[in-house]
């Protein structure tokens, strides 16, 4: 009855852990299916030709984070350059991966006739 029981637990743990790989895989799968359907722009190429983009999809590690009020902002470096993010929602940790939707911005700042102005994102969706 013992040996009986132990394999019965030992299948359920089987199951369990069986069951736990496969949702990982499958969700592993979906981003990599995500990321394979979508064009993932250079932050660079955002950087160069600000109005050649509306809605875009990039790719990089979070360096930086700025919470704010109802609001917030992070930093998103790929191989070519950073930029920051501004969301609504939970904002993601530093060292995190991430594909996001974004709608690129662009705030002009005229000093003594030059534009200074900074590119950024506004977040639409964390994929």
């Amino acid at each position: 009855m013992g040996t009986a029981m132990m394999t019965a637990k030992q299948q359920g743990w089987q199951l369990g852990t069986l069951t736990l790989l496969l949702g990982g895989l499958i969700s592993c799968g979906q981003l990599a299916k995500i990321g394979a359907n979508v064009n993932i722009t250079n932050i660079r190429d955002l950087q160069q030709n600000r109005t050649a983009y509306s809605t875009v999809y990039l790719k990089g590690r979070v360096e930086n984070q700025a919470p704010f009020l109802g609001t917030g902002a992070y930093e998103v470096r790929d191989a070519t350059g950073s930029i920051w993010v501004i969301t609504t929602k939970a904002l993601p940790n530093k060292g995190d991966e991430v594909l996001i939707k974004g709608e690129v911005q662009y705030k002009s700042i005229p000093v003594g006739g030059q534009d200074l102005g900074e590119v950024y994102l506004t977040e639409v969706e964390k994929l």
